[in-house]
């Protein structure tokens, strides 16, 4: 029994173990701050697959129709980075509805998933999706 529960503990600890970010922008000064969230928002292509991981402040971006309307399905979540003088899209991981399963609006949160590309009204976007955010 203390075998079977030791194993089941140890593959717990490393089945949700989150592997490293490859751009952790929580770690970066001000400077180089600015300048890789530039470089990713210039050059989304170069990062699709990495893993990211940044801190801001949780916003909404309201979504609209192909005709240009608002659209209550569509709303964005946002991390707004200060330092940055800007703010990058992240999709979260799993059932997640706004606003009860979100932090208040400009409360601090950090946000970490891997970078993609979606299509939504016939345009590219990037974000980071999949994510998980803590507040």
């Amino acid at each position: 029994m203390k075998k079977t529960l030791l194993s089941f503990l140890i593959a717990a600890v490393f089945a949700t173990a989150a592997a490293a970010a490859d751009v952790d922008l929580t770690k970066m000064s001000r400077t180089m701050l600015f300048a890789a969230v530039l470089d990713i928002r210039s050059n989304p292509e170069r990062y699709l697959g990495q893993r990211v991981r940044m801190s801001g402040k949780f916003a909404i971006i309201q979504g609209v129709d192909a005709n240009g309307q608002p659209d209550p399905e569509k709303i964005f979540y946002n991390c707004v980075i200060p330092d940055a003088q800007t703010s990058l899209e992240f999709g979260v991981a799993g059932e997640l509805f706004y606003p009860e399963d979100f932090p208040d609006l400009e409360s601090k949160i950090t946000v970490e998933g891997v970078y993609e590309k979606y299509e939504d009204n016939g345009k590219t976007y990037y974000r980071v999706g999949q994510s998980e955010i803590e507040f």
